[in-house]
């Protein structure tokens, strides 16, 4: 018996008890009878909810080998610890999505440690010569070391690489990163691909509860680190839902502010966007390196928020595309519709993606040497 349950028939139990004992007292009885009615109403439709209504998600699979994430000032997220791991993502009902093994290692930038997934080492080269930036679609969720997008094209080129994608980071995590790290730097003959899906914008908006981490301001056609991103919370569905004791009341209030909130997205996001994709252009040819946005136009269902924008997105790109910027749509490489190109039940690239992308981009890298 679930905990949940169990709270449930333990209440009813005393309110129905609470009740009887009350029968002879007219008023206070008509109060605890119409609390006890509505009650148990609640508590009825909140278990039906919870075992036939309720959408049930894949979750990652916990041992004392899984990877983890942890907190971590400034970037808000990041693998909570360094070595071999597995990832391992289980359907509701229980049969395996997949299986991966992840090696994390360590990295200083500034005065904070970075944790990251491993890239491709070639032993010829004396450091890595191409830094991949973005969320869980540059770190590989779902397919092994070997097979991340950034391991493939560092295979293929024999140049090694750098994958500095994290899962649930936006732009405002690879901003934060590429700028401590590179923007000064000597970045002589470095490339540097950030893979960029269209929730990168929305999640540097703060939208989003889990994708805490940096935040940036525009003043003028400058940027500035105004500290973390607010915490975003749901007190009134928590407190409407008894602290969260009925779930569909806590999950349809949440759903709602969430809606609309994603509504109200500031165009001025989309203008932040392009100045922080602009500036890493900039600051790479200013240090000798070379700037590539590999767009990730993948597919949004209808409750996608990014359907709001998709114009407002469209239009920043071409603006950027104008400014000079490079940028290879992986619609051009392959179709992002196709669900063979997908991990099933996840949504996540698979190693046959990761590989056509990888082959591509060595073809245009070779090419324009």
């Amino acid at each position: 018996m679930s905990k949940n349950l169990a709270f449930f028939i333990v209440a009813n139990a005393f309110l129905i008890g609470l009740t009887f004992a009350t029968r002879k007292r007219r008023r206070p009885n008509s109060v605890v009878l119409c609390f006890t009615t509505i009650f148990l109403v609640l508590s009825i439709v909140e278990t039906a909810y919870r075992n036939f209504f309720k959408t049930r998600k894949p979750y990652l699979l916990k041992t004392a080998n899984s990877l983890s994430f942890a907190p971590q000032i400034p970037l808000g997220l990041q693998a909570a610890a360094t070595g071999v791991f597995s990832s391992t993502e289980v359907a509701p009902s229980g049969d395996t999505i997949y299986q991966a093994k992840c090696t994390i290692v360590s990295d200083s930038i500034k005065s904070y440690t970075f944790n990251h997934r491993i890239g491709f080492t070639d032993p010829g080269s004396p450091g890595p010569g191409i830094a991949f930036l973005g969320c869980s679609f540059t770190f590989g969720e779902g397919v092994d070391d070997t097979a991340s997008l950034p391991y493939r094209v560092g295979a293929l080129s024999n140049r090694s690489t750098f994958n500095l994608g994290s899962s649930g980071y936006g732009l405002h995590h690879v901003y934060k990163i590429f700028l401590d790290k590179f923007a000064n730097a000597n970045n002589k003959g470095k490339i540097f691909i950030y893979t960029m899906i269209p929730d990168h914008v929305l999640r540097a908006s703060g939208l989003y509860e889990w994708s805490f981490g940096p935040s940036f301001q525009l003043a003028g056609d400058s940027l500035v680190d105004s500290g973390p991103l607010p915490v975003v919370n749901h007190k009134t569905a928590y407190y409407a839902s008894l602290f969260g004791c009925f779930s569909f009341i806590k999950d349809m209030i949440t759903n709602l502010q969430n809606t609309q909130k994603a509504k109200r997205v500031p165009a001025d996001e989309y203008q932040k966007a392009y100045w922080m994709i602009r500036k890493m252009d900039q600051y790479s040819r200013m240090t000798g390196g070379h700037f590539l946005l590999l767009f990730w136009d993948n597919v949004s269902d209808a409750r996608d928020p990014n359907r709001y924008y998709r114009q407002l997105l469209a239009d920043k790109l071409d603006s950027l595309a104008k400014d000079g910027i490079d940028i290879i749509r992986v619609s051009d490489i392959l179709d992002t519709k196709a669900p063979k190109y997908y991990i099933p039940k996840d949504g996540h690239p698979n190693a046959m993606a990761f590989d056509t992308v990888a082959k591509y981009l060595v073809k245009q890298m070779n090419s324009s040497k």
